[in-house]
């Protein structure tokens, strides 16, 4: 219910609507630099409300709180009644005494308190705001904290009011903690995001480098003012807060007061929650068991964590890099000791640059570490980007010989279970792929040598790492090595049906590999200018799978003779219709079947015509054709599949096509930042930007001109949405828990 008139309101109503009267008040006739009173239409309301709170005192509260108890039952009527109607007031007396000794007192507070029948919502808020709290105190725990996170994707000023109202009064105290990480998250999150606009790198970076107190005095993305009004709100509303919650928001404001994150406030405050773990005997044995809650904990270690990690985060995006890895080396203790969250931690620390945070956590967790191979790596890679790569080579030999694929001879230990060494090669193939994504391409083709070299051609994990380093080896253009991996593979499946049935039934695909040797073949024996024997084994890959228009695009570019050139140019206007047909029958299917319809099925729709206009504006950007069509069902892709580096590639292609370059340029370069390790993406940037300096003699890529796409960018709330409705595992980071 969202309330228009207080008194209109039944009595029964009148705590939650009095619950909103202080949580806005604060904000009424706040002075302005400039010696003004602001008054806000919001603000005069929230005057308005504060002056229903009966002014009562705190004997007559505790007197009320023990009335609830008595044995007259008019007496406890009249008690009761009289806390509702006294509101907010009454609410930390009545937050205590849901412990109280007498449980009908403890009952009748647990009541009073629950929330069901605050109106979460005002008028003052936006329509958004008042539509995810609609009815929020009957919902479920899980459906509320849902909620929670669909206002932390909100635009800060407009959800910050609703967020600081479920910090404060939210009974259950997972929630209110997680509404106060959304609060601590929300302006970093929309910082991060207008770091990533479409923009020249240049732009980005002056974006990026923003000092807190520059001349329009912007800090995560909040004015001056902004923040005088948020440090108000916040430190009236949890001026008597004892909960963790109002801890950390009260510490907030100091730090919007200041410009600056605060790491020694935070350093007391941890000290304490840390102190606190053994005070309250509530922890299931499960959450126990599982290290999600040390016994008698007030606050979960996974809570701790994600406070930790996102506060690290918060002092990185406002310039503070020493010290978020000060911050985070000092508190390492708090991340639960599982690989899972050692290594996201390790990663990011990575990706920042904060090595001193690896340091920290491989002493911590020493033998955790030496017994996860993806730790290994993690260190291994600090100690490489820390210049130490004699060192970080021991620790990846190390990583590479967790995990043994077969049994050793005469090793004296046990022999280990087949299922097991299927297991470990599967690990191995796991981590191969993250290195390549890294960009460790020396340490992910050690780990795919391992099972090639100690495993027989015919196992399924050995054929695997083959296909995928024979894979990684094209991205790098060494198509003789790629030759040798698949040529012993694809003659097996030739001689053996049933080798061949086996890796069909492990998705290998046949003519694909016959395919993708012979290609690749082909461009080796192009390199040696065997010019005859390239086409054969060109137009041979290309029979086999036609689906492959690189293939047609290496054939295109061979141009050995006007005969070659024109029969390659028929069979592009071949397939460009035949693309034209999958995209007719694609939409008409859908047409047919509900075409528009929420989640999967849209999901699915997109993805497949979203292909499809990659497909073809791909082959006719790196051939010829109708440039501009290309261009048109490019960025029609992207809106479909907002945020993909291939389809963001092809964008790039289809400008360079139109000789748009600083917009290819720009384009690619987020294709660049998304998959910062992908060869053949880096290759075109390069190739886009050195069109550029020849067109632009005495000009260095600092001038390029600003440009603005018309391209969806893809919010992490969208991004992540697409992924569960694909089935895919959003990847985890220190804001992560929002999307939760």
């Amino acid at each position: 219910m969202r309330i228009q008139n207080l008194s209109s309101q039944p009595a029964k109503k009148a705590f939650g609507c009095l619950v909103l009267s202080v949580l806005l008040g604060p904000l009424a006739g706040l002075s302005l630099p400039g010696g003004g009173a602001l008054m806000s239409p919001a603000a005069m309301a929230d005057s308005e409300w504060l002056r229903t709170v009966p002014v009562v005192d705190d004997d007559e509260i505790a007197a009320l709180i023990e009335g609830l108890g008595s044995e007259s039952y008019a007496t406890r009527v009249r008690c009761r009644l009289r806390l509702s109607r006294i509101g907010l007031a009454a609410f930390d007396a009545l937050r205590q005494a849901r412990k109280h000794p007498d449980s009908e007192i403890a009952i009748v507070a647990r009541k009073l308190t629950s929330g069901v029948e605050v109106p979460w919502s005002v008028n003052t808020d936006s329509p958004v705001v008042q539509e995810i709290l609609d009815e929020y105190g009957s919902r479920s725990v899980m459906s509320r904290r849902q909620r929670i996170g669909e206002l932390a994707s909100l635009p800060t000023m407009e959800s910050f009011p609703a967020l600081v109202r479920l910090t404060r009064y939210e009974a259950e105290p997972t929630l209110s903690r997680f509404a106060a990480m959304a609060l601590l998250a929300q302006p970093v999150r929309a910082t991060l995001e207008l770091r990533s606009e479409w923009a020249p790198a240049n732009a980005r970076e002056d974006a990026a480098s923003d000092a807190p107190n520059s001349e329009n005095d912007n800090w995560l993305g909040l004015s001056s003012h902004d923040r005088s009004l948020m440090v108000t709100h916040l430190q009236q509303v949890f001026a008597k807060d004892t909960q963790f919650s109002g801890l950390w928001m009260r510490q907030y404001a100091k730090e919007l007061e200041s410009g600056r994150f605060e790491a020694d406030g935070w350093n007391k405050l941890i000290e304490e929650m840390e102190s606190s773990w053994d005070m309250d005997d509530g922890a299931s044995p499960q959450d126990v068991a599982r290290g999600l809650i040390a016994p008698g904990a007030m606050i979960s270690g996974n809570e701790m964590f994600r406070l930790t990690w996102l506060n690290a985060e918060r002092a990185r995006v406002l310039g503070q890099v020493d010290d978020a890895s000060r911050f985070l080396s000092q508190h390492i203790d708090v991340i639960p000791p599982r690989t899972r969250e050692l290594t996201d931690a390790a990663l990011w620390a990575i990706d920042h640059k904060l090595f001193d945070v690896i340091t920290a956590a491989h002493a911590k967790h020493q033998s955790l570490f030496e017994k996860s191979p993806s730790l290994m790596y993690a260190s291994a890679e600090a100690l490489l980007e820390s210049g130490q790569p004699a060192l970080a080579a021991e620790r990846a030999q190390q990583a590479l010989e967790l995990n043994p694929v077969v049994n050793s001879e005469g090793s004296g230990q046990p022999p280990l279970h087949p299922v097991l060494l299927e297991s470990h090669a599967e690990a191995h193939l796991r981590i191969a792929a993250d290195l390549i994504d890294r960009g460790l391409s020396d340490w992910a083709e050690n780990e795919y040598r391992k099972l090639i070299d100690e495993l027989p051609l015919h196992d399924v994990s050995s054929a695997t790492a083959r296909w995928e380093l024979a894979e990684h080896l094209a991205e790098l253009q060494l198509p003789g090595q790629v030759v040798a991996l698949l040529q012993p593979l694809v003659e097996r499946m030739e001689k053996d049906d049933d080798f061949r049935h086996k890796l069909m039934a492990h998705d290998f695909d046949y003519q694909s590999l016959r395919s993708h040797l012979d290609f690749q073949a082909g461009l080796d024996l192009a390199n040696r200018e065997d010019k005859a024997a390239a086409s054969e084994r060109m137009q041979s890959a290309f029979s086999m799978n036609p689906e492959n228009i690189d293939i047609l695009i290496a054939m295109y570019r061979m141009e050995w003779n006007e005969a070659w050139k024109d029969d390659v140019t028929s069979q592009i206007q071949s397939v460009l219709a035949e693309i034209d047909e999958d995209i007719e029958e694609t939409q008409q299917t859908f047409r047919e079947t509900g075409n528009g319809r929420p989640g999967r099925q849209t999901a699915i729709r997109d993805l497949l015509l979203a292909n499809f206009y990659n497909q073809y504006a791909w082959l006719v950007s790196n051939t010829e054709g109708d440039y501009d069509k290309a261009l048109k069902r490019s960025i029609e892709s992207l809106e479909m599949s907002p945020g993909s580096e291939a389809l963001l590639d092809t964008c790039g292609r289809c400008y360079f096509a139109v000789g748009d370059l600083p917009s290819a340029i720009v384009t690619q370069r987020k294709a660049v930042e998304l998959t910062p390790n992908s060869p053949p993406l880096r290759r075109q940037l390069k190739l886009f930007e050195n069109a550029w300096l020849d067109a632009n003699p005495g000009k260095t890529l600092g001038e390029l001109p600003h440009v603005v796409l018309p391209i969806t960018k893809a919010s992490p709330s969208e991004l992540t949405d697409r992924q569960r409705r694909l089935g895919v595992v959003p990847p985890d980071g220190p804001l992560s828990f929002l999307d939760n």
